[in-house]
């Protein structure tokens, strides 16, 4: 059965292009012009995903993240944002708010399909809960998400700082000692990272979705990438890929 797909977005050429774009994708797509006729639609069914655009002159983005807060099924849609990038305190408010990604506009429809794939394809990850299964019990798509290229050793100085990183496309994975709370936004600041893996802009934001403990005080924190670019994206693709490749071949032991 087609994904479900819901488009809040005032400006009709934008969300009839968002509609083209993801019909052709093979998603069931549902429109509403601002806020309130979302919340009309939301009465009626419960979409897999909604795109949101955050200035609407009928109900805004915000106060309908405020209102979805307050009823279960509805806050558990997950939301990607659209955003001109006004300002940082209102990426960071919509973050706060649930936003589980965001898109900038002018709209470039790849990244909207490769962004509400990855959406999708970690749907059902045990966000809320602290103990999850073992990383290589991870059943389904979503185990994709978090083991694709191992880095033994690598430190994620200075921020969120950390080592042994786990990469996917959609997220990453990481020992610590001093782990964040599961739903922080985290800011990935790492150079040694970003060199090894080929990443050319920093830093990068994801959103913690699991924490395991460990033995001798050590966490596992999985985090999912929040607004990747498409350039960081293909640069995260291209290492976790090769690393496979490598590892397909018989090639390298997964360190460096």
């Amino acid at each position: 059965m087609a994904k479900k797909i819901l488009t809040v977005e005032d400006a009709p050429n934008i969300r009839k292009l968002i509609a083209y774009n993801l019909k052709r994708a093979g998603y069931e797509v549902l429109e509403a012009e601002d806020g309130k006729a979302a919340v009309r639609v939301l009465n009626q069914l419960v979409p897999d995903l909604i795109i949101l655009d955050i200035r609407m002159p009928e109900m805004d983005g915000f106060a309908l993240l405020e209102l979805m807060r307050k009823y279960p099924k509805a806050a558990a849609i997950p939301v990607i944002m659209l955003t001109a990038l006004s300002t940082a305190a209102d990426l960071d408010r919509a973050l706060q708010l649930g936003v589980v990604d965001y898109l900038v506009k002018p709209l470039d429809p790849t990244l909207l399909l490769a962004k509400v794939e990855s959406v999708l394809a970690r749907e059902g990850l045990p966000i809320a809960s602290a103990t999850p299964p073992p990383l290589g019990e991870w059943r389904g798509p979503n185990r994709r998400q978090f083991v694709r290229g191992s880095i033994h050793g690598l430190s994620l100085s200075p921020s969120p700082g950390g080592t042994g990183v786990n990469l996917g496309e959609g997220g990453l994975s990481w020992l610590t000692k001093a782990p964040p709370a599961i739903g922080e936004i985290v800011s990935i600041d790492a150079p040694v990272f970003f060199n090894n893996v080929g990443i050319l802009e920093g830093p990068l934001r994801a959103r913690v979705v699991f924490l395991l403990n460990l033995h001798d005080g050590y966490h596992r924190v999985g985090a999912t990438f929040i607004g990747l670019s498409e350039t960081a994206r293909n640069a995260v693709r291209r290492y976790v890929l090769g690393r496979q490749n490598r590892f397909s071949t018989g090639g390298g032991s997964g360190g460096g």
